[in-house]
């Protein structure tokens, strides 16, 4: 079972560092519509970042400010404003402004606010997790229906 796995590789100082707070390239890896605990419509979204392994999660909360939040998030990542057909935005790459904020007294990387498309020139182009990351823990289980050597398993796949 597991045969890939090498517990000998974990190491608890660095197995959870938060994405640096800064400018980063994200990818949108999924997107669902839902509602908040409140009752409003909201888009949750997780975007990979790039360079690292980590995930960051927004979540988009319908009401009267909404607009200054989605303008921004469309611009910057190329969609036309007002497309809510979340599947369009999987694979779609923008950029954010990342912050820490504490929580239970330990940092955690937030989007701050998403960089318009004409502000993000100086920024590096996309670049997949570093080598020295999990394969695991840089991609989702979806993208494991990808891996070849996955699919080859001698178990079933149950998707």
């Amino acid at each position: 079972m597991f045969r890939h796995y090498d517990g000998k590789k974990f190491d608890p100082n660095t197995a959870f560092e938060p994405i640096p707070a800064g400018r980063h390239r994200l990818r949108v890896e999924a997107a669902e519509e839902a509602t908040s605990k409140s009752g409003n419509e909201m888009i949750k979204v997780t975007f990979s970042v790039s360079g690292h392994a980590g995930r960051l999660f927004h979540y988009f909360v319908d009401g009267e400010k909404i607009q200054m939040f989605l303008d921004p998030f469309f611009d910057s990542f190329g969609i036309s404003p007002g497309d809510f057909n979340v599947l369009n935005w999987r694979g779609k790459v923008g950029a954010a402004q990342v912050k820490h904020e504490m929580y239970q007294d330990k940092p955690q990387a937030r989007i701050a606010f998403f960089i318009l498309r004409s502000k993000q020139g100086e920024l590096p182009q996309w670049q997949e997790a570093s080598s020295g990351t999990s394969p695991a823990a840089s991609r989702d289980v979806g993208s494991l229906r990808d891996d070849p050597e996955f699919m080859n398993a001698d178990s079933d796949c149950p998707f």
